[in-house]
Parts: structure tokens; C-alpha cells; sequence
């Protein structure tokens, strides 16, 4: 019976002590008291968002609500640094948040290896470089011109488009 009871402290303080660690991450974040409304990976799957004005389409890993704001999260378990890919991702997400919810997300979030988040701010310059970006990749695709020389090994190798990408017919 002291042995049940010593293990059922155990694990109360270890709930509590969990429990503690998880909201100091979620208020680094801005995100304390956020609902989850779909993850990617759960019953709660995120339904995929789209804009057919801006025609584009994307999936947030998460989907968090915090008061009136939407924020997206993206999960990239494998990198140590946020890329400054993983940002136009998420400021991608946003924009579609923006557009599907009429809520301007203040924010996006990156969770990273071994958990660690990081937050992307979506500020109109962001935002901007979204759209140029959008625009120039129609622009490649309109006009069917490669966008220059940037085979990278690790990247494009594994990549599920490889074999139709302009650089892979370059590179051999």
C-alpha cells in the first residue's frame, strides 16, 4: 500500500513538473492558453487551405486558435535552424489563414529538432516577399525558363519532383 501511494506522488509530481515545462514553452510562444483545431496527424486532421485568388493551397502540420488569432505551426523534426524556407512556409500559411478565417495571424511557428520552436513573425515585408516569390515561380512556369543554376545535392535528391525538375535534366 506505501509502495502504491509513494508511486502515485511519483507520477502527480511528475505530471505537475511536465505540465509546468509545457505552458513555459506554449507562453515563450505566445500561445498559452491556444486550442488545437487540427493537426496533420491526428483525429483533428487540418483541412487544406486555399485561396483561389491567390491560387494556393496549403496544409498547416498544426492549426492553433489563440483568442481571435489562428496560428499556424510547422514541424521540421530533422532541422537545427530555422531556413529561411521554413519562414516563407509559414508566412504561406498565414496568408491563407488570413484569407480563409478573415484573421491576420501576428504570427507563424516552427517546431524544429528536438522540439525546439521558433517564431515567425508575419509582417507585411513577409508577406511581400511571399507574393514576389509566388509571382516569379508563375513567371518560371508561364514561360517554362529555368530560374538558374541551383541543383543542391541534399535537397533535390531526395526530392519526390526530382526527376521532372529543369535542374535534374541540367545536371546530368
Amino acid at each position: 500500500m506505501t509502495q502504491t501511494l509513494i508511486l502515485l506522488a511519483l507520477a502527480i509530481a511528475a505530471y505537475v513538473v511536465l505540465r509546468r515545462l509545457a505552458t513555459r514553452e506554449r507562453r515563450s510562444l505566445g500561445i498559452g492558453d491556444a486550442a488545437l483545431i487540427g493537426a496533420d496527424d491526428s483525429e483533428l486532421a487540418v483541412e487544406a487551405l486555399r485561396s483561389e485568388r491567390l491560387g494556393l493551397v496549403g496544409r498547416p502540420d498544426q492549426l492553433l486558435r489563440s483568442g481571435r488569432a489562428y496560428i499556424p505551426v510547422e514541424q521540421k523534426p530533422s532541422a537545427r535552424r530555422l531556413y529561411p524556407s521554413h519562414a516563407m512556409q509559414v508566412a504561406a500559411q498565414c496568408i491563407l489563414v488570413q484569407e480563409v478565417y478573415g484573421v491576420r495571424p501576428p504570427y507563424g511557428v516552427v517546431v524544429l529538432k528536438g522540439g525546439r520552436s521558433e517564431r515567425v513573425a508575419f509582417t507585411p515585408q513577409l508577406e511581400r516577399r511571399v507574393l514576389e516569390t509566388m509571382s516569379a515561380m508563375r513567371q518560371i512556369l508561364t514561360t517554362g525558363q529555368a530560374p538558374g543554376p541551383r541543383w543542391v545535392q541534399a535537397e533535390c535528391t531526395p526530392c519526390g519532383y526530382r526527376d521532372v525538375c529543369w535542374n535534374q535534366a541540367e545536371s546530368n
